[in-house]
């Protein structure tokens, strides 16, 4: 369970500190604001824990599904209620 929660620790943050850097690459001019740095990456390593959670497996897959976090989430969503999106979507339809 430990590796589980590092691996997505880690999968998150790195996620986070990736997706900011990103941004100042593009966005030369802007100045790094560090409260916002620190909250974002704090997000993205808790939805790396809730993605390697649902995954299971070891530290790898951890540290993987902790890196794509919230498109898992939405995937696994999707398919569970996949069913019923589209049974709500037919009612309407009539």
């Amino acid at each position: 369970m430990f590796s589980i929660i590092l691996g997505g620790l880690l999968g998150g943050a790195l996620r986070g500190i990736i997706g900011i850097a990103k941004s100042l690459i593009l966005k030369k001019e802007e100045q790094i604001n560090y409260g916002w740095f620190f909250v974002s990456v704090a997000i993205a390593m808790a939805i790396g824990i809730i993605a390697a959670s649902c995954m299971g497996g070891g530290f790898e897959v951890a540290l993987l599904s902790g890196y794509a976090g919230t498109d898992i989430l939405e995937s696994l969503v999707k398919l569970k209620f996949k069913e019923k999106f589209e049974n709500a979507v037919a009612k309407l339809k009539v």
